[in-house]
């Protein structure tokens, strides 16, 4: 059996009375024609089965109609973590309403400065690029437009972060002023490649300053490495009940990480809160519903990453000249209190 030739621009000229350049413009720059002559080169496109082949139309438009979603870990992670599923589910709606596709960039492992500049996109988002991560030594050298969330403020790039700090703050008060004094803090562990998460950095920062602020001595706070996978739930709580002397409560920079220390405690016939209180972080949807239902930080997610994604896409098609915000977008945090604590 014969296969079927692949029609060609050349082909659609011929039959449409046109040169192959008319063609294209129809496709890529449409003002150059009237619009009887695109429509006869475009009818004649469908009728002989015509698709402009992708790379040709990037390399005529200087588009990909892509953008780079670049993340410093690696799609293990970015697969299992449900708030990258309610990011990468928010920027995908932004996308969807453009007409934009994402490609996922995992950076791990040794960044080579020359590493955007492989990558087909027209923009890129990266998400929590820390100051000694290699990526954020290169980001600037990129002449593609790009916005951070979740970033570093010594990066200079538009950037949409929460409060880490002070929502952090505020959980850490509220259990102090609950009466905790040894409070464990179920955070992430150091990487491999020794960089450090900019959001848990500012995290652990805020629970230090509350305790500070209530004249208690940094031993009311004991931060303890824990993964963060809800399967990890048994691991997760006796690393936090084998703690000498044993914590009454415990504060963590994720809900992934509190919701799974929730997990071990039911299995382990623990109290929550009785026996110990359960504090989180970003209002995963479900805190709400948890086995007791978890204390957490709650933002504005969508608003905060739509705004991110529309600054992007203002920036790719120049409309955003040099007012992009120099200054960090902080979107406040408020603490959402149920009953775990």
């Amino acid at each position: 059996m014969s296969k079927k030739k692949r029609v060609t621009l050349r082909d659609v000229a011929r039959e449409a009375g046109v040169s192959p350049t008319a063609v294209s413009f129809a496709y890529n720059a449409p003002h150059q024609l009237s619009q009887i002559t695109r429509e006869r080169i475009l009818e004649t496109a469908d009728e002989l089965g015509y698709q402009p082949h992708p790379v040709a139309r990037t390399l005529a438009t200087g588009r990909t109609n892509t953008i780079g979603l670049v993340m410093p870990t690696g799609l293990d992670w970015i697969l299992h973590d449900p708030l990258f599923s309610l990011i990468l589910g928010e920027i995908g709606s932004v996308c969807d309403e453009e007409k934009m596709r994402i490609l996922i960039v995992p950076a791990v492992g040794e960044v080579s400065p020359g590493m955007l500049a492989t990558i087909a996109a027209d923009g890129f988002v990266l998400f929590s690029i820390h100051r000694d991560h290699p990526l954020g030594k290169v980001v600037e050298r990129t002449n593609r437009p790009l916005v951070m969330i979740n970033g570093d403020e010594n990066i200079r790039a538009p950037m949409f972060n929460v409060d880490d700090f002070n929502g952090a703050y505020l959980a850490c008060q509220h259990l102090l002023d609950k009466g905790h004094r040894r409070i464990a803090v179920g955070t992430i562990g150091p990487r491999e490649d020794g960089v450090i998460i900019p959001t848990y950095e500012r995290r652990m920062m805020g629970y230090e300053a509350a305790v500070r602020d209530a004249g208690l001595p940094p031993s009311t706070l004991r931060p303890v490495f824990i993964r963060g996978l809800l399967s990890k739930g048994t691991e997760s709580f006796e690393k936090i009940w084998t703690l000498e002397p044993r914590p009454t409560a415990v504060l963590c920079v994720s809900d992934v990480r509190a919701l799974s220390i929730l997990n071990g405690a039911r299995k382990a016939g623990v109290s929550v809160p009785t026996d110990l209180a359960v504090a989180g972080f970003d209002n995963l949807p479900d805190s709400a519903v948890s086995t007791p239902p978890l204390t957490t930080l709650k933002q504005d997610l969508p608003g905060r990453v739509h705004l991110a994604l529309r600054t992007l896409f203002d920036l790719i098609r120049d409309e955003g000249g040099d007012d992009y915000p120099v200054a960090p977008y902080i979107a406040p945090m408020e603490l959402e209190v149920r009953e775990s604590t």
